[in-house]
C-alpha cells in the first residue's frame, strides 16, 4: 500500500484518538455544572442532617455563604458575592422543606442579607424566590421575613438616588408576591411596620421616605389599610401635639428669662481698699463694704452668666422647633400629595368614586377615635378638612357625625365621662362652619339653627331643673354674673354656644340677606334681614347660663364687634358686668374647673394653616377673615376700656385666629 493510501487510512483513528485526549482533559461545562449543584444540594443536604445529630461545623459554613453586609464591602465584593451565593440559592432551594425552627440562624441569615442592595437583576430575582419559597413552606417565617423587609423602607433617607428607588421596588415586589401567596400575613406586615417605624427625633427626609413606603404597601394590601393610615395619623399626630408642647415651654421659658435691668450700681473694689488703708479706723467698716462689693460683683457675673445660658438654651429650643415644624410639614404634605393622587372622579357619573366615598369614610372613622380626643392637636385634622372639600356629601357627613357626638342636651350636663369628646366635637363644628369656603350658606344656617335649638334645648332643662324660677329681665340677665363654679357643670353648653358666636363672626354675611332677598350691601346693613335658625340666639347669649363669661374674651369680644356693627344685637354692657364680677370675685376664678376654661380659650382645630408646604393644599378651599368695617365713633363714646382688655390681644393671638389689632382699636378688634 503507497504511503499516502496509508496516510488516509489512518486519519479517522487519530481524529478519534485526538478527540478522545481532548474530551479526557476538558470536561463539558454542562456535566461539570450539573456535578457541581449537585454536590452543593448534598452539602446542604447533609449540613442541615448534621446540626440534628449535634455537629455545627458544616451548617456554620452553610450560614457564613449567606451573611453579607453591604457596608462593609465595595462594589468589587458585591460582584463577587453574586456570582459565589448565586449556585448556593439553588441548593437551598432544593432544601426548602427542611427549613424549620430548629434552622433559625440560617432562615435569619437569609432575610437579613444585604441582598436587596445588589445590582444584578438576575441574583434579585433568584433571591427573591428563594424567600418566597421559605415563607410558603413555613408561614411560620413570615413574620420574620415581613421584619427584615419593612427595614428597607428607610433606606435612601438621606440621599435620594436611583439605587434607592431600586432597592425600594425590590422589596415592594417580595411583599407583594408574600400577601399575595399568604393572603392572611396582614397583621405580620402591619407589626413589621410598626417596629421599623423610624423614632420621631429621626431626619425629616427619612420620616417622608418611610411614609411613602408604607402608603405603598395599600396598593396591593387593602386590607391592613385601617391599620396602616391609623399609624400614619398617630405618628403624625404626635409630632403635631409635641410641637405645641415645645412652643408652650418656649413661651414659658421666654416669659421667665431674667432682665438685665442695671438698676444696681456696685461700689469698685479696688477703690474700696484703698479707703481702707487711708483710714485704719474704719477699716473694719470698710473691710466689710469691700467684701459686699465683691460678693455682688460675683453675684452679677454669675446673673450674666445664667442670662447667656437661657439665652443659649431658647435659641436652641427655637432651633429644634423649628426643625419639627418642617418635618411635620413634610410629613402632612406626604399624606396631603398621597391623598390628592387617591381622590379620583368617576368619569361615567362625574362624581366621587366609590373607592374615594370608602377612603373619606376610613379617615372620618380615624378622626373620631385618633384626632378628635386629642387636644393641642393643631394640623392634624387639616387631612379630614380637605376631604370633605372633595365633596358636599362628605361635608354634611363630617357635620353630622360632629352633632351626633354633641349627644342630646339633657344628656350633657349628666354625661360628665364623654365632655371631653363633646367639648371637643362643638370646636370642631364651629371652627369647620367658620373656615370651610365651600360650604353652602344653606348648610351653614342649618348647622348654625340646629346648633341654637341644641343650645335653648338645654336652657329648657337648665330651667326646669331650677327650683327658684324667677322672670329673666334684661337688668337680672346683667346682674347675675354665671358662677365660675358652673363652667365645669355646664361645658358643653358654653362650648356649644362659643362655636356659634365663632361662626356668626365668619359666616354672618351668609346668615342674612336683603329686604329684597338678593346679597347684603356692607354700607346698608340697617336693613337686613336675619334668618330664622338665629331665633333664639339672644335668649341663649343673655340667659342666666350667661355665655359670655365662659367663652374665650377674643370670641365674646369679636362677637360684641360684629354683633354690634351688624345690628344684629348689643351686648356690650354684658362683657362690662361680667369684668366688673371677675374683678369682685377675686381669687375665686383660680377654680378646680380652670383648666376647661383655658380649654374653651385656646382650642380652635381649624385655625389658618402655617406650614408653608403644606397649606397649598388648603389656602384654595380655607376662609381667611374679612372685617365687617370699622367700629362707628358713636359705639365706643361713653363705653369704658379696663385696663386688663389687653389680654384680650394676647388671647388672640394665642389663638392664632386674627392678625394682632392695634390697642386703639379695642373693643372693636378683629379675628
Amino acid at each position: 500500500m503507497p504511503a499516502t493510501e496509508e496516510a488516509v487510512a489512518e486519519r479517522p483513528i487519530k481524529e478519534a484518538v485526538s478527540r478522545r485526549k481532548q474530551a479526557s482533559r476538558t470536561p463539558d461545562s454542562d456535566a461539570t455544572t450539573i456535578n457541581k449543584q449537585v454536590f452543593l444540594q448534598k452539602f446542604v443536604e447533609n449540613a442541615l442532617l448534621q446540626v440534628k445529630e449535634g455537629n455545627l461545623d458544616e451548617y456554620h459554613k452553610l450560614v457564613k455563604v449567606f451573611a453579607y453586609t453591604r457596608h462593609s464591602t465595595n462594589a468589587e465584593s458585591a460582584i463577587k458575592y453574586t456570582a459565589d451565593v448565586s449556585p448556593w440559592i439553588q441548593a437551598l432551594s432544593a432544601n426548602v422543606s427542611s427549613l424549620g425552627i430548629t434552622y433559625r440562624d440560617l432562615v435569619t441569615t437569609v432575610f437579613g442579607s444585604d441582598w436587596v442592595t445588589t445590582s444584578n437583576s438576575r441574583f434579585v430575582r433568584s433571591y427573591t424566590t428563594l424567600v418566597l419559597q421559605i415563607v410558603s413552606a413555613h408561614p411560620e417565617w413570615v413574620p420574620q421575613a415581613m421584619t427584615s423587609l419593612a427595614r428597607w423602607f428607610t433606606y435612601g433617607g438621606h440621599h435620594k438616588d436611583a439605587e434607592s428607588q431600586r432597592v425600594h421596588d425590590n422589596i415592594h415586589v417580595l411583599v407583594q408576591e408574600i400577601h399575595r401567596a399568604i393572603p392572611t400575613c396582614g397583621p405580620s406586615l402591619v407589626a413589621a411596620l410598626a417596629e421599623s417605624w423610624p423614632f420621631r427625633a429621626i431626619k425629616a427626609n427619612v420620616q417622608v421616605v418611610y411614609v411613602r413606603n408604607v402608603l405603598r404597601c395599600l396598593e396591593y394590601a387593602g386590607g391592613v389599610r385601617r391599620e396602616v393610615l391609623q399609624m400614619v395619623l398617630n405618628h403624625v399626630l404626635q409630632i403635631d401635639v409635641e410641637i405645641q408642647v415645645e412652643l408652650d415651654d418656649l413661651e414659658s421659658d421666654e416669659e421667665s428669662e431674667p432682665e438685665d435691668t442695671g438698676v444696681f450700681e456696685f461700689e469698685d473694689e479696688d477703690q474700696s481698699d484703698a479707703d481702707a488703708k487711708e483710714d485704719h479706723d474704719q477699716s473694719g467698716a470698710k473691710g466689710d463694704e469691700s467684701e459686699e462689693s465683691g460678693s455682688d460683683s460675683d453675684s452679677e457675673s454669675e446673673s450674666d452668666s445664667d442670662a447667656d445660658s437661657v439665652a443659649s438654651d431658647l435659641g436652641r429650643a427655637r432651633y429644634n422647633a423649628k426643625k419639627t415644624v418642617a418635618k411635620l410639614d413634610a410629613l402632612m404634605s406626604t399624606l396631603l400629595t398621597w391623598l390628592e393622587r387617591h381622590c379620583q372622579v368617576d368619569e361615567q357619573t362625574g362624581e366621587m368614586s366609590e373607592s374615594t366615598s370608602r377612603l373619606f369614610l376610613l379617615f372620618l372613622d380615624l378622626f373620631d377615635t385618633v384626632i378628635l380626643p386629642t387636644f393641642k392637636s393643631r394640623y392634624t385634622q387639616f387631612v379630614i378638612f380637605y376631604l370633605c372639600a372633595q365633596n358636599s356629601e362628605y361635608s354634611d357627613v363630617f357635620l353630622g357625625t360632629m352633632v351626633g357626638n354633641l349627644g342630646e342636651p339633657m344628656r350633657s350636663a349628666h354625661d360628665r365621662m364623654s365632655s371631653v369628646t363633646k367639648v371637643s366635637a362643638a370646636a370642631y363644628l364651629g371652627s369647620f362652619v367658620a373656615r370651610a369656603k365651600f360650604l353652602t350658606p344653606s348648610v351653614v344656617r342649618s348647622v348654625v339653627g340646629v346648633l341654637v335649638q341644641w343650645a335653648n334645648t338645654y336652657m329648657d332643662w337648665f330651667e326646669e331643673q331650677d327650683v327658684q324660677k324667677q322672670a329673666r329681665t334684661y337688668a337680672q340677665a346683667l346682674g347675675a354674673g354665671a358662677p365660675q363654679a358652673d363652667i365645669e357643670r355646664h361645658v358643653v353648653f358654653f362650648a356649644v354656644s362659643q362655636a356659634i358666636l365663632y361662626m356668626f363672626c365668619f359666616r354672618w354675611r351668609d346668615l342674612a340677606e336683603s329686604q329684597s332677598g338678593g346679597p347684603i350691601v356692607e354700607t346698608e346693613l340697617d336693613s337686613v334681614c336675619w334668618c330664622t335658625e338665629l331665633e333664639g340666639l339672644q335668649r341663649v347669649v343673655f340667659s342666666r347660663l350667661n355665655p359670655l363669661h365662659a367663652c374665650a374674651p377674643a370670641v365674646a369680644q369679636q362677637f360684641a364687634s360684629v354683633a354690634s356693627q351688624t345690628n344684629f344685637m348689643f351686648c356690650y354692657a354684658v362683657l362690662q358686668q361680667n369684668r366688673r364680677n371677675n374683678v369682685y370675685a377675686g381669687d375665686a376664678t383660680q377654680s378646680p374647673d380652670l383648666a376647661l376654661r383655658n380649654k374653651l380659650d385656646s382650642f380652635f382645630p381649624f385655625d389658618p394653616m402655617a406650614l408653608p408646604v403644606s397649606r397649598q393644599f388648603i389656602d384654595g378651599i380655607y376662609m381667611e377673615w374679612q372685617d365687617v368695617g370699622d367700629e362707628p365713633e358713636d359705639h365706643r363714646e361713653g363705653r369704658d376700656i379696663p385696663e386688663d382688655e389687653a389680654n384680650v390681644v394676647e388671647q388672640i393671638v394665642a389663638m392664632s385666629i386674627s392678625p394682632v389689632p392695634p390697642l386703639s382699636a379695642l373693643p372693636g378688634q378683629t379675628f
